[in-house]
């Protein structure tokens, strides 16, 4: 009876160590299996897996964890954490759109960093992944609009409207087929994302209080207005009627400029590799001044590392978030994907760089707004898209166009977020 009690007890602490050496599966270091980081990347651009696969090997070693990569649509992976986080199948760590943290954060599908993390960036930085004084990711890259023009035509890049305004009266741009009508310059305004720097450069806002409160709405304001009056100017005295079309004025903009019949345009630095690819001779530059003196002030855009809050190792999640937006590593992106760094030790060496695209965006950062990150922004694109035409056309006044979208905006958010 004694024997078979010890070869009992031999049995049971034979199965514990094996159950403790199972435990110690997720552990780092030891006799134990390392940690597992997964890191998301957009599976529509190869470059990101292969900035991963170029800087992993440093993170790994240091923090004795295997990063494995797994591909998805961008938005798609952002979209899906909401089920997938929950059901444990979510990636630890992806890259964002800025537009997209403040929402998920509020959410509770991110997780919260904490500031000292961002003290490499500016206050503007900061506010691209901030909600409700919470932080949510780290900054990575920018975006904005940009002036392209084309060299042989436009020797010298535009610096004010008024240099816009002489382009449009330059008969080599002559529209053909409307009399009286010219594509010297050309801009995308039927689009709010595209005439957004026409409003704020007036004083026009979406939302009040750094974009942070929904209730004060300041897109039909005085300098929204007069900025709306002033696009009036160029669909109905200038540019061709095709322009008004806010579904197919984009394709018109972009063909009058690879065909050498637009002589600048404004458009986002993705559109450089259709420009390149048409062979057209384009320089870059920052937007010009506007008639008022100000700046054209477009949305700051970019993407942003961030973690899910389902994550089982947050302080790894962490370490991986400041480890891949280093100077180091925000630079050695920029080579391998094109994207501009934030961070402005690795800037300085863009700046450094031959890459005209990459300066004139780094210059038209300083004067571009956040983007609102908050939930009740969704309402704004397809509310505000039909107004530009509503005056454009002359259905109605820049005032009356402007206040009947920010009264629908008003009803509409007041209906969707009651809680608020």
């Amino acid at each position: 009876m004694k024997h078979i009690k010890k070869i009992v007890s031999a049995i049971l602490v034979l199965g514990l160590v094996f159950s403790l050496a199972a435990c110690s599966s997720g552990s780092s270091g030891g006799n134990g299996t390392k940690k597992t980081l997964t890191v998301s990347v957009d599976s529509a651009n190869s470059a990101y897996a292969e900035f991963v696969n170029s800087i992993k090997g440093k993170f790994e070693k240091e923090n004795n964890v295997k990063v494995k990569i797994v591909k998805k649509p961008m938005l798609d992976q952002l979209t899906a954490l909401t089920l997938d986080g929950p059901a444990g199948k979510a990636p630890d760590v992806m890259l964002a759109p800025y537009d997209r943290v403040g929402g998920l954060g509020q959410q509770g599908q991110l997780l919260e960093v904490d500031k000292g993390m961002l003290s490499f960036l500016s206050d503007k930085g900061q506010r691209q992944v901030e909600f409700d004084k919470k932080y949510y990711g780290v900054p990575l890259t920018i975006e904005a609009l940009v002036l392209y023009y084309n060299k042989d035509l436009v020797k010298t890049a535009p610096k004010t409207f008024k240099d816009l305004e002489a382009l449009a009266k330059d008969k080599r741009f002559a529209f053909k087929s409307e009399a009286g009508k010219n594509t010297g310059f050309l801009a995308k305004w039927t689009d709010f994302y595209f005439a957004y720097g026409l409003y704020a450069g007036y004083g026009g806002y979406v939302f009040g209080n750094n974009d942070t409160n929904p209730k004060d709405i300041g897109l039909n304001n005085e300098g929204s207005v007069e900025a709306v009056t002033y696009a009036t100017h160029w669909f109905q005295k200038v540019w061709p009627k095709g322009m008004q079309d806010v579904k197919a004025a984009g394709n018109f903009v972009t063909n009058q400029f690879v065909k050498g019949k637009a002589g600048a345009v404004i458009d986002g630095p993705w559109q450089a590799a259709v420009y390149k690819k048409s062979k057209i001779n384009y320089g870059v530059a920052k937007i010009p001044t506007l008639p008022n003196g100000q700046e054209y002030k477009p949305f700051a855009g970019g993407k942003a590392w961030v973690a899910s809050s389902y994550t089982k190792n947050p302080s790894l999640a962490k370490k991986w978030l400041a480890y891949a937006t280093n100077a180091t590593n925000a630079y050695k992106f920029y080579t391998d994907a094109n994207e501009i760094p934030i961070n402005l030790d690795a800037q300085a060496k863009v700046n450094s760089s031959k890459d005209e695209l990459a300066k004139a965006v780094i210059k038209q950062y300083d004067s571009s707004v956040p983007m609102p990150n908050i939930p009740e922004v969704a309402e704004v694109w397809t509310t505000m898209e039909p107004a530009m035409f509503n005056a454009a056309s002359g259905k109605k006044t820049p005032k009356q166009t402007l206040d009947d979208a920010v009264s629908s905006l008003h009803k509409t958010i007041k209906q969707k977020y009651k809680d608020k």
